[in-house]
């Protein structure tokens, strides 16, 4: 029986109907679409405060200390001076240790804020590769706050830590990979770094990937797990490898702003165009910023992380944690920082400083002025 091509899609439908399948001939996934408008969401303004609208009352003199993950990110440092700033307003003293960017550091940090016998540890460094200090502070009775120091935001218990406090990292990798997406309009070559001795980068890396897997057109050229602490030996020869062994054009993600600190100046040397090396991150570093304002320095986004209101929750959560009581369960969400935006959000100013009125939020329902 010869069938017109109309018949037999006639056909099809109904056999697909009778199967009990719904039928949407054009209800097709769009990725390029779908990317144009999540990235018009994460670009987007920040003025709704969705935290904590009460709080015990802070009893002054309270001792904590902040174990940064490397004093020499800008990041890291950032948060010791806004947790130290926000401590202050509660009239608690607020002392800083440099975990000098690894593991084996951070343990001779914890070790030592533990011995100052404080009432509780905010941490910036991964909270699973310090359990055995941490275990021995918790049965002395201090409180640890984590600041991306686990894969994902809130509670977790099972490392010892009262609460984490981050942007969601799969919400951060889904932004990175959908602005290549919607950049290359759905043909971007992406290489992926990450740094996996932090879970939070872990989660962060692998949203990336799986977002820019879900575009057909799109393809992951390399998936990359060197130590944050090595970026300045390691990025300029693995800059120069991706772009020797993939070609141009190219995009390149990672899960933190500093390494690309060590790429442009190899990226520049080399004479590569800026239009065919295009580099994404994340944090929100102030060089970051200054990329991207300038122009013609190949990083084009920064997924931006709101240090300072980060810092102010690190203090309120552990004012939580000294009267008993739950987290606050907040999560910031994250901001896509482009040329277009970069006066927004606190961005005169090279930061993330979402317009929602924070500070006053917390010093209202710690009843200070």
């Amino acid at each position: 029986m010869n069938l017109s091509p109309l018949r037999k899609w006639s056909l099809a439908r109904s056999a697909v109907a009778l199967a009990g399948i719904a039928w949407a001939p054009f209800a097709f996934a769009d990725p390029v679409s779908d990317a144009r408008t999540a990235v018009a969401k994460y670009a987007g303004p920040q003025t709704s405060w969705e935290g904590p609208t009460k709080a015990p009352k802070p009893e002054p003199g309270k001792k904590v200390v902040f174990l940064s993950g490397d004093e020499q990110n800008d990041i890291s440092h950032l948060y010791g001076v806004y947790i130290k700033q926000a401590g202050e307003k509660l009239g608690w003293t607020v002392t800083i240790i440099d975990g000098k960017g690894s593991p084996t550091s951070w343990l001779a940090g914890m070790n030592q804020a533990i011995a100052l016998k404080p009432d509780g540890i905010a941490l910036f460094a991964d909270g699973a590769s310090l359990q055995d200090p941490i275990k021995a502070g918790v049965a002395q009775g201090i409180k640890f706050v984590g600041l991306h120091a686990a894969g994902l935001p809130g509670p977790q218990p099972n490392i010892n830590l009262f609460v984490n406090i981050q942007e969601d990292p799969r919400e951060i990798g889904k932004a990175e990979a959908d602005w290549a997406i919607a950049d290359s309009n759905g043909s971007a070559r992406v290489v992926i770094l990450s740094h996996n001795e932090y879970a939070i980068a872990q989660v962060k890396s692998m949203a990336t990937k799986a977002e820019i897997e879900k575009c057909p057109g799109c393809k992951v050229l390399d998936y990359v797990n060197s130590p944050a602490s090595e970026a300045a030996q390691r990025q300029p020869q693995l800059t120069t490898s991706w772009v020797q062994r993939f070609g141009l054009p190219l995009y390149a993600t990672s899960v933190g702003d500093n390494d690309w600190d060590f790429a442009v100046p190899v990226l520049r040397s080399g004479g590569v165009d800026p239009a065919a090396v295009k580099l994404i991150a994340a944090d929100g570093n102030r060089s970051a910023y200054d990329r991207i304002r300038k122009g013609d320095q190949y990083q084009l986004v920064t997924v931006s992380e709101p240090i300072e209101l980060q810092a102010w929750q690190a203090i309120d959560e552990l004012n939580r944690a000294f009267h008993g009581e739950q987290p606050s369960g907040f999560v910031q969400p994250p901001f896509l920082v482009t040329k277009e935006n970069i006066h927004a959000e606190g961005g005169d100013q090279n930061t993330f400083i979402p317009s929602n009125d924070y500070k006053k939020h917390y010093l209202e329902i710690w009843g200070v002025h």
